[in-house]
């Protein structure tokens, strides 16, 4: 089942940004004002962006009890927990979505929206922090994704590890190449690909990039395993084109000590709504 969801603004927002761009600086770097490149070419067929699919309610374990060496994130300990129905992205927020956001909004504009690399309109939008995500979500009705939500979306009910089974695929996603991040496996070297790119990993649910391309903002629980920095815990999900077979299992989480800096090229989102 899938809807596509009317944007509309919400005159909270206004307060919300002011809030966020006062706790995180509010520095724009120069390439800003830099519009973005509508030259190249998007996703090899038309997809709707806008497209949301429906996770149903119940059961689902999360986590693992069977632990590997990791270069960033964290994993949980496996649990069986409840989640209630949701919608979901079925792609990651691309470029023009944002671009939208920003114009009816007077957003900053993302730290690398200059970079001929990283603002194709279909690519997912990077260069944005957690503050931005959650401020575009709620500019589109939405909200970000709570950390069961994410995972159960990219596992399924059946506690696999990659969004496609249980072992390690680089034909399946944007990841580093074995290392070299040139592109040698999925043809995506040093950049995120168009989102929907890779068919072959899609989700149990039917969503896309759910591992690899860019990590994912998620709200996490806030509970003794994870850091919180002002009550707050920043958390990402699913690796990205800079990672390999460890970051991007469905079950780790890197979390932030610290986010209302960082601005980082392999960082985006994707957003969910209660039904």
């Amino acid at each position: 089942m899938k809807i596509s969801v009317r944007r509309y603004t919400f005159l909270c927002f206004i307060i919300g940004v002011v809030a966020s761009l006062v706790a995180c600086g509010g520095d724009e770097d120069p390439e800003d004002s830099v519009d973005l490149d509508t030259s190249s070419v998007g996703v090899p067929a038309p997809i709707d962006v806008e497209e949301m699919i429906l996770v149903p309610a119940g059961e689902v374990r999360l986590g693992t009890n069977l632990k590997t060496d990791l270069t960033f994130g964290t994993e949980a300990d496996s649990e069986v927990v409840f989640v209630a129905a949701f919608y979901i992205d079925k792609y990651e927020v691309t470029n023009k979505q944002y671009a939208e956001f920003v114009s009816e909004t007077g957003h900053r504009k993302p730290k690398f929206w200059g970079d001929t690399m990283l603002n194709a309109p279909e690519q997912p939008v990077v260069g944005v922090n957690w503050e931005d995500a959650e401020a575009y979500a709620v500019w589109a009705g939405k909200r970000l994704p709570t950390a069961s939500e994410w995972e159960k979306a990219a596992r399924g009910i059946d506690g696999r590890l990659y969004p496609w089974g249980n072992s390690y695929d680089v034909a399946r996603g944007n990841f580093d190449d074995g290392g070299g991040m040139d592109g040698s496996t999925d043809g995506y070297a040093m950049t995120p690909a168009p989102v929907g790119s890779f068919i072959d990993g899609i989700s149990p649910y039917g969503l896309h990039d759910m591992a690899g391309n860019v990590w994912e903002w998620v709200v996490e629980p806030q509970t003794q395993q994870l850091e919180t920095t002002n009550g707050k815990t920043y958390a990402i999900r699913g690796g990205s084109w800079t990672n390999g077979a460890g970051d991007t299992r469905t079950t780790v989480a890197y979390i932030y000590p610290e986010q209302c800096s960082d601005h980082s090229s392999s960082v985006g989102f994707r957003c969910v709504r209660t039904p």
